[in-house]
């Protein structure tokens, strides 16, 4: 499995032109053996989705219905872990193992106190009728002698605390929809897509969500899940491709930076996103090797572990490849003023020496009247116009092909343009040829 994140600093540069291309040379490549489930394109821009549009497809389901999912089945087991919290001391003080000052006790009656059962449905639930009671006796319950009354009793004789724990870890245990629906594969191109036509945050409670750390694990665990049914994944990112999506981006295989060098404004702009993602990849690793990991980035790490295994994880890490595509380009000097900018800002923040041989230039691309795009839209231009195709076909080789060499920061200017020239030639499709039927 092959996992690329295409990354931008800001929208319009050509990252999802790019990364609908990519799918589609991948695909090319590998029609041999091409499956349903060879090739996956991730729409992850959650503001403003655009490839099903421009790939005129309908999914059945997108990530929008995907956060309704698991908004709600993440609120029944707040719910239900909330009230699990309550119960157990309730049932230890009746029971007369715990006294009335114990602050476990005080904690869960202030907790029943401000239950908010919002999205909680009852009559999914097993208990749903008395645990319904429970909460509609808030206002009788104001401390522990409270709950000694004969109506308060009786309703805990009709809930078996064990069994509710075991459903509750039913629950917790079944918060993953079914990744198929979510899934559409398009014949036309011989790719699947994930993703959405409407904006999952255009909704205030998606917002509020987003930013919770149990269920962006939940999001990025489905997201993991996808990856590995597939044997190339493409990841659209959004623009500034950090924020939510930091641990997803630490942990996959390649990210591919586009570059617009079609002024000095973009050249920087792309620049400092490279930074940017380098700073957060190196705390993450830093934390990683150090057992510094918090939240949801080490609930993620873990569940990568548990999968992968800890070896794969951290050959994963400590080999990450960083790709740049330079897009828009209309003449030489602009690649060479691009490099010699990059490697003087990496310079100043003396990290030069240590990526210069990890920083790869996989791919360039003209400022072509077929890819001019602005404002977030995008076009499939494979195998429309052959400059342009082997020119993609570049760049899918250096994901698809393990003995792929790309050159690097430590070449010269003149070695750089030479080579990715070179790579674009039309004999690609011989090459592409053989590494297909090496696979196969």
């Amino acid at each position: 499995m092959a996992v690329v994140s295409v990354i931008g600093h800001k929208g319009g540069v050509g990252k999802t032109t790019l990364s609908i291309n990519v799918a589609a040379a991948i695909t090319q490549a590998l029609d041999l053996t091409k499956t349903d489930r060879s090739i996956c394109l991730f729409d992850l821009d959650l503001r403003l989705p655009t490839i099903t549009g421009i790939l005129n497809c309908h999914p059945q389901k997108t990530f929008f219905d995907l956060f309704e999912t698991l908004a709600n089945r993440t609120y029944q087991v707040d719910f239900l872990q909330t009230l699990y919290q309550i119960l157990v001391p309730f049932q230890a003080y009746k029971a007369g193992n715990i006294p009335k000052e114990n602050p476990r006790l005080l904690k869960s009656i202030a907790m029943y106190k401000n239950l908010n059962e919002k999205l909680f449905n009852y009559s999914e639930f097993e208990f749903g009728d008395p645990i319904h009671e429970l909460f509609l006796m808030r206002g009788d319950i104001e401390r522990p002698s409270d709950l000694k009354k004969k109506e308060v009793t009786q309703l805990f004789k009709r809930i078996d605390i064990n069994k509710f724990k075991n459903i509750l870890r039913e629950y917790e245990g079944n918060t993953r929809p079914n990744i198929d629906e979510y899934i559409s594969y398009i014949e036309e191109y011989g790719f699947a897509i994930l993703g959405g036509e409407v904006p999952v945050l255009g909704k205030k409670h998606h917002r509020q969500r987003i930013n919770e750390p149990e269920f962006l694990a939940l999001f990025l665990e489905f997201i993991e899940e996808v990856c590995e049914e597939f044997g190339h994944v493409i990841l659209d990112t959004p623009a500034g491709g950090i924020n939510h999506l930091s641990s997803l981006m630490n942990s996959i295989d390649q990210v591919l930076f586009v570059f617009d060098v079609s002024n000095t404004i973009a050249t920087k702009g792309s620049i400092d996103a490279l930074h940017t993602f380098i700073d957060y990849y190196e705390d993450f690793y830093s934390n990683y090797k150090n057992g510094r990991l918090t939240g949801l980035d080490k609930s993620y790490v873990d569940r990568l572990i548990s999968t992968r295994g800890e070896k794969a994880v951290r050959q994963a890490l400590e080999s990450k490849k960083m790709g740049i595509v330079f897009n828009r380009y209309q003449n030489t000097n602009e690649i060479h003023l691009c490099l010699d900018q990059l490697r003087e800002y990496l310079e100043t923040l003396d990290k030069y020496e240590e990526y210069k041989d990890r920083i790869h230039l996989v791919g360039l691309l003209p400022n072509h009247k077929v890819i001019k795009i602005t404002n977030n839209r995008g076009t499939i231009f494979y195998d429309k116009d052959k400059m342009l195709s082997n020119r993609v076909d570049a760049v899918a080789r250096s994901i698809i092909d393990p003995n792929a060499v790309c050159p690097t920061l430590a070449y010269s200017n003149a070695e750089i343009l030479s080579k990715l020239e070179k790579k674009s030639g039309p004999s690609l499709s011989r090459t592409f040829s053989r590494i297909a039927s090496s696979l196969s």
